[in-house]
């Protein structure tokens, strides 16, 4: 035993070897430490890039789209909070979420998809990003985030909502898939009414969360709020009863104007038929323009009061002239009218809205003064309503030649067309005795600078004959309002197509109140009715009666006009 242990070798670390192993240790550490100093003190803007490169990010925080509101303060569009949720299909594929038959249909309802929509957006493991919904109402967005589901991602995000619906469609508009307004106020006061984002820089941690920020690095701004000059009140009923008339004569559709007189403001404009801007799916492009101020028409008979004051103000004629009224040819085309008769006075004629009347009068006047007087009241250029996509209708005051024929249809309404709202603009000129005020669509806060355009002499007149038509006996008697004075006027215009004119016809009723002291004037326009009757007066001076019976109730206008019984006691001579 201890023979063997004495044979047994022994190892000695010699100095050299030492020297060596101290020798590399003092390397490596000199290595380590040179380079700490390196990275650290001399280089240390690598390290923080690439730490940077991990935890540092930007994100953005946009503000609400401002909200549009009528003239009392009531929301006709807001933008509400809601969530933007997002898949990663490849970290789902590692979370085996597509295994689970249940979870997914869990998804599919919170995020309103069918399962097999879902499964066909999420199978893909090589995608990384899939919008799955961005509107997601928030109690549904927390269920979402409950679940803990890998590669799922909830994002802040807003859904414009607009409470009225059709009622409001096609004066406010609505946006499209990328945020920006797209017909009517949205789109005419977009960057108005956009928000700008704010860019934020912030340490977050891997699941994206935010640890610190660390300042703005782009400042953003909230949207401005609108004040529209509507009234959601006159809105709604003017609303429902041109739907309701223009299903009850079969048109093809509707517009309605109403305005205040002294102000300009747009009180109310709608189209009929519409549809409700909060359920794309149903979405028709066909309903979405607003055709007060798109649409052009020939105004028809509505225009005879204008034609009366050029004559009159040319001195063509005076209102003690008695005019043939007998139907009779210009160029062979036979020119008659609906009510007939053989005679009659300036006054008559409008009372009973006479085209041969008018002919004659149109031609021993000549385009030019007519053309005149529709200029200054408005026709032929934009109102400056301040909305997108209005037109400015056609005078063709430059046209070289005008047929005898073209000259007396001239005189009733023909061979111009005008926009709803330009017609309701220029009754609200006569209605204001002659002087003219910029049409608004936002909420005046003072009374703009009217320009006289006519002499309110002359002016008051043709409101005392615009009176008959309503109330004595004339063609507008549908539109009639007990104890309030109206004046208005019918027209019953051919449509022109590609043929030639056809048996379908515009009825349109414009007209004003109360005479005494005028605060409204409203213009409604039907197109093509099919059933019942096409005559303007039949038509359209049902609805002008209960929007404007109800716009005076609602602005307590006194009455102007006493009750028949009260008149009836005056002429029996009782207290």
């Amino acid at each position: 035993m201890s023979e063997h242990l004495k044979e047994t070798p022994s190892y000695q670390l010699t100095g050299f070897r030492r020297g060596v192993v101290w020798l590399v240790l003092l390397c490596a550490c000199g290595f380590l430490i040179g380079r700490l100093v390196y990275l650290q003190i001399l280089e240390p803007e690598f390290l923080v890039a690439e730490g940077n490169e991990r935890v540092l990010r930007s994100y953005s925080f946009e503000p609400a789209r401002g909200m549009i509101t009528d003239r009392q303060g009531k929301i006709l569009a807001i933008s509400v909070p809601v969530k933007a949720v997002y898949a990663d299909p490849a970290r789902m594929h590692e979370g085996k979420v597509l295994h689970d038959a249940s979870l997914i249909r869990q998804i599919a309802a919170l995020v309103d998809l069918s399962p097999q929509e879902l499964f066909e957006r999420i199978q893909n493991p090589k995608r990384r990003y899939v919008k799955l919904n961005a509107y997601v109402p928030l109690d549904k967005a927390q269920q979402l985030k409950d679940l803990g589901i890998p590669g799922l991602y909830i994002n802040d995000n807003y859904k414009r909502y607009y409470p009225n619906g059709a009622v409001n469609a096609s004066l406010i508009g609505l946006l499209n898939s990328a945020g920006q307004g797209v017909y009517g106020v949205e789109q005419s006061f977009n960057s108005y009414l956009s928000a700008q984002a704010s860019t934020r820089a912030a340490h977050k941690d891997s699941q994206g969360h935010v640890i610190e920020n660390l300042g703005v690095l782009e400042q953003g701004k909230a949207g401005g709020n609108l004040m529209l000059s509507i009234d959601d009140r006159l809105q709604t009923i003017s609303y429902g009863a041109l739907t309701a008339a223009v299903e009850k004569f079969g048109a093809e559709s509707g517009c309605l104007v109403l305005l205040d007189v002294r102000s300009g403001e747009i009180l109310s404009m709608v189209t009929a038929p519409s549809f409700d801007p909060n359920h794309r799916e149903t979405f028709d492009s066909s309903k979405a323009r607003n055709r007060a101020i798109t649409d052009v028409l020939e105004p028809g008979s509505t225009v005879k009061p204008l034609v009366s004051l050029a004559a009159l103000e040319n001195q063509f004629t005076n209102w003690q002239e008695v005019f043939d009224t007998r139907p009779f040819k210009v160029n062979g085309k036979l020119v008659r009218d609906s009510h007939a008769m053989n005679q009659g006075t300036l006054a008559d004629i409008l009372k009973y809205s006479s085209n041969t009347g008018m002919a004659h009068l149109a031609l021993r006047m000549g385009p030019q003064p007519i053309l005149d007087v529709f200029a200054r009241f408005g026709f032929g250029q934009r109102t400056g309503s301040g909305l997108v996509g209005e037109v400015s209708g056609q005078l063709n005051a430059a046209r070289p030649f005008w047929s005898e024929i073209d000259k007396a249809t001239l005189g009733f309404g023909y061979g111009i067309t005008v926009t709803p709202l330009q017609l309701a603009s220029a009754y609200a000129t006569l209605a204001n005795f002659g002087r003219r005020v910029p049409v608004s669509i936002l909420k005046q806060h003072q009374l703009p600078q009217a320009r006289g355009c006519a002499s309110p002499a002359e002016i008051k007149r043709i409101q005392a004959v615009l009176e008959t038509v309503v109330s004595g006996g004339g063609t507008g008697s549908k539109a009639a309002i007990d104890r309030y004075r109206i004046a208005g006027k019918t027209g019953t215009a051919m449509l022109a197509g590609k043929g030639g004119y056809m048996r379908r016809y515009m009825s349109t009723f414009a007209g004003f109140a109360p005479l005494s002291n005028p605060r409204f004037a409203l213009v409604v326009t039907i197109r093509d009715p099919t059933k019942v009757s096409y005559y303007g007066g039949a038509v359209s001076g049902p609805v002008f009666k209960d929007v404007m019976t109800r716009a005076l109730q609602l602005y307590n206008v006194p009455p102007d006009k006493e009750e028949p019984e009260v008149q009836m006691a005056k002429v029996s001579g009782q207290p």
